[in-house]
């Protein structure tokens, strides 16, 4: 009986238990993106040409 019992308060505890996030949510930005600097766009533009291209 108290087993079924048990198992019955984990299943309720599991379907109704409001979720909690254990960790940070990693999308959402800590700081604003500082401007790029010219040679900086340059730069993120070469790789991102790179990366499309699908060298390593």
């Amino acid at each position: 009986m108290d087993a079924l019992i048990a198992a019955a308060d984990g299943a309720l505890r599991t379907l109704f238990a409001s979720p909690r996030a254990s960790r940070p949510c990693p999308t959402v930005p800590e700081t604003p993106d500082a401007p790029l600097s010219a040679k900086e766009r340059a730069l993120s533009g070469a790789l991102m040409r790179v990366n499309h291209v699908g060298e390593v």
